[in-house]
């Protein structure tokens, strides 16, 4: 009885031993204050995916190089139009598709970037049935908008005809019904959207960087202006976020070196793809001018759970043409 004392009373200074020890936290390297440059032309031509902690561009395309993305997380189905484009599309409901020969009758909408993707264009397109997406059979116009040059693409019909966690397999045609045919497009849950061509049907187009390389996009897309007691679609350069991974919020108050780690609790954040969006910059109308604006700080959170400040400083490059967003950054 005596040693099963004895052995008991040694096991707790051991085990007490090990809780009193605390083990440091090596902290984290916070950095250097870095400038970088995203060169996306005069044009705004290509769309660019840029990782804060790499300080590096991860992937960039020409922003006509694809004109739907199809969703590859969660278990939905979603389908984007390219906004980079102009392009919108029209629900013509469930009908026969080849019934559809024409524009007569429909109803065009742009999506938005809220991430409210059941009110954007093509919405949701399926009845959830199981492992299956069941299609509703809807007949979508799509106008394709404007390549870089300016030049119209022109308009097709599609319908999507099914959807599960290996792909989507539609059909589309021109208006007249010439060139119809049907196309596959396989979901891979390393990205969040593999985007398709109707130029190139035959190719799943991974445009994107997977999921977890990429913090931020700058690209062309639609934002809308009240106008006449309704919203005017109209082209914009700005930033979307990896809003599967990543948060964001602003401040425009403090000013960039006074913002640490200890005031992230100070904050909420928002995942909607556009919040930061195209306004960290004004444009004025007279000169045509664009002035960054370099009092708004963004607070992000990346995909490794990272928190970062940055500002954008300006938007020319040394020979002063625009499209060439420079921004300061930081880690917390």
């Amino acid at each position: 009885m005596k040693n099963y004392i004895i052995y008991i009373i040694v096991s707790g200074f051991i085990i007490t031993g090990c809780f009193d020890t605390e083990l440091p936290v090596k902290p984290y390297p916070r950095g250097d204050t870095k400038v970088t440059v995203v060169e996306m032309s005069p044009d705004y031509t290509n769309q660019i995916y840029f990782n804060f902690e790499k300080n590096l561009v991860i992937k960039e395309n020409h922003r006509d190089a694809w004109d739907l993305a199809f969703q590859c997380y969660d278990e939905e189905y979603f389908i984007l139009l390219n906004g980079a484009k102009l392009m919108e599309a029209a629900d013509m409901g469930p009908v026969d598709f080849s019934s559809v020969t024409s524009r007569s009758g429909a109803e065009f909408k742009y999506d938005s970037t809220n991430g409210d993707f059941e009110n954007y264009s093509i919405g949701k397109w399926w009845v959830d049935g199981g492992n299956e997406a069941q299609s509703k059979n809807h007949v979508y116009i799509i106008n394709r908008g404007r390549d870089i040059e300016g030049k119209r693409m022109g308009f097709v019909k599609m319908q999507l005809l099914s959807a599960n966690f290996e792909g989507y397999k539609i059909k589309f045609a021109e208006l007249d019904g010439s060139n119809e045919s049907t196309a596959s497009i396989p979901r891979n849950n390393k990205y969040n959207y593999i985007m398709f061509s109707f130029d190139y049907p035959e190719q799943a187009l991974e445009l994107e960087p997977e999921k977890q390389d990429w913090d931020i996009l700058f690209t062309r897309y639609l934002a809308f202006l009240p106008f006449n007691n309704s919203l005017l679609p109209y082209g914009v350069t700005g930033v979307m976020i990896n809003h599967t991974l990543t948060e964001v919020t602003s401040d425009s108050l403090r000013p960039f070196s006074d913002i640490v780690l200890n005031d992230i609790d100070n904050y909420s954040f928002s995942k909607s793809p556009g919040f930061i969006g195209h306004e960290w910059k004004d444009f004025e109308l007279n000169g045509e001018i664009y002035t960054a604006k370099d009092y708004v700080t963004y607070i992000f959170k990346d995909v490794n759970d990272f928190y970062w400040k940055f500002r954008f400083i300006d938007f020319y490059n040394d020979d002063k043409q625009r499209g060439y967003p420079k921004f300061e950054f930081k880690k917390l």
